[in-house]
């Protein structure tokens, strides 16, 4: 497993935006409205509610980590073995793999 990149590619394939996690974080909304502008969605990660195995933690505050996370279901925690590194979930409150 190595670093993940914060590349489109890997944008398109993740699952954050939708994950229960922060389906009712305000911060996280108004971050998905203003990545949905930006023309260059790679530009800066802390811009972007998403990828956070890449990224690392969220600086929204407003998350329920009670709810359950979808990275198990992910490509990108799929096909960069994410399963074996740390940590293995949660990436938007543990930070990013290793």
């Amino acid at each position: 497993m190595g670093k993940i990149e914060f590349n489109l590619e890997n944008l398109q394939k993740c699952l954050c935006a939708a994950c229960p996690v922060q389906a009712d974080s305000t911060c996280a909304r108004e971050k998905l409205i203003k990545m949905q502008e930006m023309e260059d969605k790679t530009s800066d990660p802390e811009l972007v509610p998403v990828l956070y195995c890449s990224s690392g933690k969220t600086n929204c505050t407003d998350l329920d980590f009670e709810q359950i996370c979808q990275c198990g279901s992910c490509s990108v925690w799929k096909e960069n073995d994410l399963e074996d590194g740390e940590p293995a979930f949660y990436f938007c409150q543990d930070g990013e793999a290793r």
